[in-house]
C-alpha cells in the first residue's frame, strides 16, 4: 500500500508543511518511509492520504487527540523493526522521551519544537494502527472464502 502524508501547523512560526511518501508491505507489515516531496494538498493517484489539515480528499485525518496512541504505535513499531526511515526521512524521526509511568502505562513527552516532519511520521504510525484492523478483517475473509470454496469439476 502506498501512503502519502501531508502535515502542517507544527514547528517554528512559519514552518513549511511537509509531505512524505511511504510504502507498507502487507506481507511483512513493514512501513518504509522513503521520500519527502513538495507539499501536496491532494493525494497522488494510488496513494492513501493522511493529513491533519482540512483538505477535501483524505483517507485518514490525524487529530491532536491521536498523539498518545500514535506515539505508542510508533515506539512499538520502532522496537519491532516494522517502521523504517530512509536516509532522507531519518531527520524526521520523532523526538520522544519517556516521562515516567502511571496506572495507564508509560507517559511520553514530545519535544516542544516538534516539527511537521516529526508529526508526519506519527500520523503514519496512527494510520498504520488503524489499518491493522482492516488487514485482519481482510485476512479473515480470505481464510473463510478458502474454507468454504466449492470445487466443481
Amino acid at each position: 500500500m502506498q501512503i502519502m502524508v501531508s502535515i502542517g501547523g507544527y514547528g517554528a512560526h512559519g514552518a513549511e508543511p511537509v509531505t512524505l511518501l511511504a510504502l507498507r508491505d502487507a506481507r511483512t507489515g513493514v512501513l518504509a518511509v522513503h521520500k519527502k516531496v513538495s507539499f501536496k494538498e491532494a493525494p497522488l493517484p494510488g496513494f492513501a492520504f493522511v493529513t491533519n489539515l482540512r483538505l477535501s480528499n483524505y483517507d485518514c485525518f490525524f487529530r491532536e487527540q491521536d498523539f498518545s496512541a500514535a506515539i505508542r504505535t510508533f515506539r512499538e513499531c520502532e522496537g519491532a523493526g516494522t517502521i523504517v526511515l530512509s536516509d532522507e526521512t531519518a531527520r524526521y524521526r520523532p523526538r520522544i522521551e519517556t516521562d515516567g509511568i502511571n496506572e495507564s502505562g508509560q507517559k511520553y513527552r514530545l519535544a516542544t519544537d516538534l516539527g511537521n516532519g516529526e508529526v508526519a511520521i506519527l500520523a503514519l504510525a496512527h494510520f498504520l494502527e488503524r489499518q491493522r484492523g482492516v488487514h485482519s478483517t481482510e485476512s479473515l475473509i480470505d481464510r473463510m472464502a478458502k474454507m468454504y470454496a466449492i470445487v466443481s469439476i
